[in-house]
């Protein structure tokens, strides 16, 4: 009796730390069902059957059970851990699936994104909010693109991220509940426009993360634009921290903008790394596809903001942004081509301005033929200097070539009549 009792609690002791099931196998691949046996015997294999019922361990079998047991324990840690790392894959794997799925039925559902650009500033303002409001409801427009950090460096919602102390940059203008009433009222995409590496206020209080003028050895200024490195790993974490913030918010989409060198030819710039084609394009591509895995797993899509040039351009103009390279790292790109912006001749314009739907026809058939799949390329359109018409034409290009569009002007400013109604 007192042996049964004895090795129904080592079986007990054994049972309490091995894990689902006993077929479990650990490290060196043996099962728990061969340890536990394995303990059993060692224990009893030299036991005369008359003494089995006042049985005195020795050390060396003592040793043994511990030994076994410390296996046993070992096993089930490992097993967890092992659970543990499994299920958070998981976890972001169906966050992805979500953010995913949630952009192909809304695009499905509402033929498309279409899209405009509202700064973060004027979310609370009527005067603006409204005439957005009216659009929303009255027209095609069914997404958002709005301010998360500003081209000001100011964060537009209330964070918890350390340097914020430091930088007194919030201006609060919105939270996770009107964002969601936002959305709700009506059923939009939401996009949070993320202004990366153009940042005064960190840039002026964290010099050293800033590209520096060689001539004052203080951070580079650019018509009152600070850049900040790409290759610098506060700038970059930073960012990307801010990123993953408003993820959190309820944004489905976060969109970088900024993402690149200074577009300039001034040769008196001083960088952590060597300015060249190959450091630029892996600073830049390098920080997008971090930050696109880190908001799948938390359930946003990615996208990037470039110039229109880059379609056509067969080099990085010195800012990072190769067509080839940057569009497998995000799920879409947003080009800006706009007419007004491309110089006398191109596409064999004398005024491309004068030519809306040509133009953008032009430029976004490059980015086509380079291998860009219509479904990632949405470009952004001009709602600036251009009449209604224009800004129709505009959008004609786009939906001509099967695309995706969202319509730019700084001041929130746009027309009913730049959009078709909804269809009743």
């Amino acid at each position: 009796m007192i042996m049964n009792r004895v090795f129904f609690l080592i079986l007990l002791i054994a049972f309490l730390v091995v894990p689902l099931s006993i077929n479990n196998v650990n490290d060196d691949g043996v099962t728990y069902f061969n340890l536990l046996v394995e303990i059993s015997e060692n224990l009893f294999e030299d036991t005369d059957a008359e003494e089995k019922d006042k049985i005195t361990l020795s050390e060396d079998q003592k040793q043994s059970i511990s030994s076994k047991l410390n296996a046993l324990t070992n096993s089930n840690n490992s097993f967890f851990n092992n659970f543990e790392e499994v299920q958070n894959k998981n976890l972001k794997d169906i966050n992805k699936y979500i953010a995913v799925n949630r952009w192909q039925e809304f695009s499905f559902t509402n033929g498309g994104i279409k899209g405009i650009y509202l700064s973060g500033y004027h979310f609370l303002r009527e005067e603006k909010i409204n005439p957005i409001k009216d659009i929303l409801s009255n027209t095609v427009v069914n997404t958002i693109v709005l301010d998360v950090k500003s081209d000001n460096g100011h964060l537009l919602y209330d964070s918890e991220i350390k340097e914020v102390e430091k930088l007194k940059n919030e201006r609060i203008k919105y939270d996770t509940q009107a964002l969601k009433s936002f959305k709700e009222e009506f059923d939009i995409y939401l996009i949070g426009r993320v202004v990366a590496f153009q940042d005064p206020i960190f840039s002026r209080n964290y010099p050293e993360s800033a590209i520096k003028d060689i001539l004052t050895n203080k951070p580079y200024t650019q018509n009152g634009q600070y850049f900040l490195d790409p290759s610098d790993v506060m700038s970059r974490e930073y960012v990307l921290n801010v990123a993953l913030e408003a993820c959190s918010l309820g944004f489905d989409e976060i969109q970088f903008d900024y993402i690149r060198y200074p577009d300039t030819n001034y040769q008196g710039l001083v960088y952590d790394e060597e300015s060249n084609f190959k450091n630029r394009t892996k600073n830049i591509n390098s920080f997008l596809q971090n930050a696109t895995e880190l908001l799948h797993d938390n359930g946003c899509l990615a996208s990037a903001d470039i110039f229109g040039y880059v379609l056509n351009s067969k080099n990085d103009n010195g800012i990072g942004q190769y067509l080839e390279t940057i569009i497998n790292t995000v799920d879409f790109i947003s080009p800006m081509v706009y007419p007004s912006h491309y110089s006398k001749g191109s596409f064999g314009y004398g005024y491309p301005n004068n030519f809306p739907y040509e133009v953008v026809t032009a430029a976004l058939s490059d980015g086509l033929v380079r291998g860009v799949k219509e479904k990632s390329l949405r470009p952004f359109l001009q709602g600036f200097w251009h009449s209604s018409e224009d800004v129709r034409l505009n959008i004609k290009a786009a939906e001509d070539k099967g695309l995706d569009w969202i319509i730019w002007n700084n001041s929130s400013v746009y027309q009913k009549d730049f959009f078709s109604k909804i269809n009743s």
